[in-house]
């Protein structure tokens, strides 16, 4: 008898626990879903909109240089699109997100002071784009860079941009093509990824590069054209938590070169050699093979880059393009490349960035001079800038059109 009743109280003891599950649950209606977040720096005046809400005592005027606005974009509960239909899922004319500001000296202080305006829980689990003004990340983003590490809520598929001029600009617009404004940001940026405009970066990848000791981060780089379009202008990379410079759409093609990221998707502009005709090559595969050396005490990086693509247009169609003019034109490519991949990295020698992450390939490689000479991040910064780079290319035209002789 005291076995079985041994028994029945173990069994209740182990499904207790199970009929707990939804004690904490919260219904979406109740929630304030942030789909974007948008930082800028608060101009002068901007101060008289903060909350007292995490205020103790009166602020030292000399602190509201720090402040910064927020803007966020929420969607509204019944007015998001479900469908494809003119009007699917929400109301004709009503919008489906809801963009509100607040200013603070935190990102915490800033969503404080939103949520004294809200009704309902704040709610960052569909978060899916953060938008940092260029001031801002120039500035410096740690504290952007802590708190979202720290929010739980907070996917590391996000992504992380800058944008040339206001974050709020973005946060604003309102582009034909999607009727939620975020989703087409997202859009862009997922589409260019999948055609080999733009690497993996997402934000969990960027804290990964940020945290590495030969290694710094890089983000999107977008700029808000008329008509409320959003266009892809590069990458903005980083110095540890501050911006340091951008690159060229192009670039971006450099750079997933040297790192070895397929597909291929950007395509040049080149000049036929002996001939006044304009072509245009597109990359479609890229390989590469990066190998590390010490020569007198300094780091010295071979890039071995392999490029393949196709003839997809020329000016002149009654030009024939001979196997002579072929290998001329290769040439000139890699040679172009070449020149091209070298100006990058310099570039970002100078400012003291490894986007690259040259430093991980030293680490691997060469650990002994790594624990001997470098041991620290601020050290390989250094130790970057005096780097000696080599780059050979090789390019294979693979597809030239069916009237090409």
């Amino acid at each position: 008898m005291w076995q079985s009743l041994i028994k029945q109280i173990l069994v209740f003891t182990l499904i207790a626990p199970l009929l707990t599950g939804c004690w904490d649950r919260l219904e979406i209606e109740d929630r304030a879903v942030v789909l974007a977040i948008g930082i800028d720096e608060a101009k002068p005046g901007d101060e008289k909109e903060t909350s007292n809400a995490t205020h103790i005592l009166k602020q030292d005027p000399a602190t509201n240089k720090g402040l910064i606005r927020l803007t966020v974009q929420i969607a509204v509960p019944g007015r998001i699109p479900l469908g494809t239909g003119s009007d699917s899922g929400g109301t004709s004319g009503v919008k489906p997100v809801w963009v509100l500001t607040s200013v603070g000296y935190t990102i915490e202080d800033s969503l404080m002071n939103l949520q004294q305006q809200l009704s309902s829980q704040l709610f960052f689990g569909h978060l899916r784009v953060i938008v940092l003004s260029e001031a801002v990340a120039k500035k410096g983003i740690q504290n952007e860079n802590d708190f979202f590490r720290r929010q739980p809520q907070v996917r590391r598929t996000v992504w992380m941009v800058v944008s040339k001029g206001n974050a709020s600009d973005i946060m604003n617009a309102n582009p034909q093509l999607e009727r939620v404004p975020t989703l087409y940001l997202l859009a862009t940026l997922e589409h260019a990824r999948q055609m080999g405009k733009l690497p993996n970066i997402f934000l969990g990848v960027f804290f990964s590069a940020s945290s590495a000791k030969g290694q710094e981060g890089t983000v999107p780089y977008l700029e808000l054209k008329k008509e409320s379009s959003i266009e892809l202008a590069g990458m903005a990379y980083f110095k540890n938590d501050k911006m340091v410079g951008t690159s060229t759409a192009l670039q971006i093609g450099h750079y997933m070169a040297i790192k070895q990221i397929n597909p291929g998707g950007y395509s040049v502009l080149q000049e036929m050699p002996g001939a006044k005709t304009l072509v245009m090559f597109k990359t479609t595969h890229r390989k590469s093979k990066i190998t590390t050396t010490i020569k007198n005490g300094k780091v010295h990086t071979i890039i071995k880059c392999q490029v393949e693509g196709d003839l997809t247009e020329k000016s002149n169609e009654r030009m024939s393009i001979s196997k002579e003019n072929l290998k001329k034109l290769e040439e000139k490519i890699q040679n172009d490349a070449a020149v091209g991949f070298e100006k990058f990295i310099q570039q970002t020698q100078k400012d003291g960035s490894d986007i690259f992450g040259f430093g991980e390939y030293v680490r691997a490689t060469q650990s002994s001079y790594w624990n001997k000479e470098v041991k620290t991040k601020e050290a390989w910064e250094n130790k970057y800038k005096d780097m000696d780079v080599e780059v050979t290319m090789q390019v294979k035209i693979r597809r030239i059109g069916t009237k090409t002789k």
